[in-house]
């Protein structure tokens, strides 16, 4: 962990209830949907909205679904992510990088690589999120876009402990304070999406739970 970082968090707000490597927990594949029906419609339309035409992508911390729309004209989409099955799943990949950002939070990527980076329902997860981001800022475009999507689903076993203890309202200014010391990347916009009604066919909408949030930050490069 950086000086810069230590100066606003505490070493131990880093850690999670399971510390053990990332490749074992995720050794193997979890073909699951993180989200209902709807909040994952939400997602793939702001993805849709922000993402610029025949872009290359990078879809930080990936697996079997990038929830990028079929109309999206696209020149490449990299998955980097922990587990190989659940990435050659990914139809929408163009290529696949197994790496562990909590082992190395550098990315394995010349400069100005990217025209966006998404990352969807994990930065939750990061031990060293100010260093990854800075490390987005490095492989994108000057007029790249990096976009973060995330609810209130986690595994919690494997979540930092400040995200688990921040509540779900105030993460949105966590996510941009990370993108702020970063120093790569300046925020751009935010959004929130919550307390819509689950859809019908969902296997929770019996219980009369809203469907499930989505929370939207979006950055560009410091120039």
């Amino acid at each position: 962990m950086n000086s810069l970082t230590l100066k606003y968090f505490n070493e131990t707000d880093f850690l999670r209830d399971d510390q053990r490597a990332d490749s074992i927990f995720y050794s193997n594949p979890r073909f699951v949907n993180h989200l209902d029906s709807l909040a994952l419609s939400t997602v793939e339309n702001i993805y849709a909205r922000l993402i610029p035409k025949e872009a290359d992508i990078l879809d930080l911390m990936a697996g079997p679904d990038s929830h990028l729309k079929e109309e999206l004209v696209l020149k490449s989409v990299t998955g980097l992510g922990l587990n190989k099955d659940e990435l050659e799943a990914n139809t929408q990949l163009s290529a696949i990088i197994i790496h562990d950002l909590n082992e190395d939070y550098s990315l394995p990527f010349n400069n100005h690589t990217f025209d966006a980076v998404i990352n969807t329902v994990s930065v939750d997860y990061l031990i060293r999120p100010v260093d990854v981001f800075s490390e987005v800022g490095r492989v994108l475009r000057p007029d790249g876009i990096f976009i973060l999507l995330f609810s209130n689903r986690m595994f919690p076993p494997k979540a930092v402990k400040i995200w688990k203890n921040t509540l779900e309202k105030d993460r949105i200014d966590l996510v941009k304070k990370f993108i702020t010391l970063s120093e790569a990347l300046v925020v751009q916009g935010y959004s929130e999406s919550k307390g819509k009604p689950r859809p019908e066919d969902d296997k929770y909408f019996k219980y009369g739970i809203p469907s499930d949030p989505i929370y939207a930050v979006w950055a560009s490069v410091k120039k």
